[in-house]
């Protein structure tokens, strides 16, 4: 089972969700697709630089997984979606870099995209996500708001848990 902080967009890379003195829980793919689409990236993705470069790519690529450039987060959809207008050939480049930014999951899980525009400058993002020996799938609904440049997951999420008691003493009491 997933279990995770729950991350929400909120115009400035994400924040947690607290629910009372708990941090919020998702059991679900939330947070692996969105940080891997919009995980504040956008300026460059990661690429061999010298020591003294300033680097405008994630932080952690370089950290977490520095030879491993396959499962680096460098946020295309995002990238693409700022800087492509919203018709039909753009539409399909934003789907391309959904794809792309996703590739890692398709290791243990089945990906499928679509996308729709669904008004002037919105766009609509289903991404359906299904574990090899699961038989239902799970749907992501985000809508891109291309004149406010604002994303919003619009699909209802059943994954999302009260405390957040693995092992750990998370009530934050004073």
């Amino acid at each position: 089972m997933i279990l995770d902080v729950y991350i929400v967009e909120t115009q400035n890379g994400g924040d947690a969700v607290l629910q009372g003195r708990d941090f919020l829980k998702v059991s679900g793919w939330e947070n692996m697709i969105y940080l891997a689409m919009f995980g504040g990236n956008v300026e460059q993705s990661t690429e061999s630089r010298n020591e003294s470069e300033q680097a405008f790519d994630w932080w952690a690529n370089q950290l977490l997984m520095p030879d491993q450039p396959e499962i680096q987060f460098n946020s295309e959809t995002e990238h693409r979606l700022m800087n492509v207008a919203l018709n039909s050939a753009g539409r399909l480049l934003v789907e391309q870099s959904i794809n792309k930014d996703l590739e890692f999951m398709k290791a243990f899980a089945e990906i499928r995209i679509e996308t729709a525009i669904t008004g002037p400058n919105r766009l609509e993002i289903r991404i359906y996500v299904k574990e090899p020996d699961q038989l239902q799938e799970q749907i992501y609904i985000y809508l891109w708001d291309g004149l406010s440049q604002s994303l919003a997951l619009v699909s209802n999420n059943q994954n999302l848990g009260g405390d957040f008691n693995i092992d750990y003493n998370f009530d934050f009491n004073s």
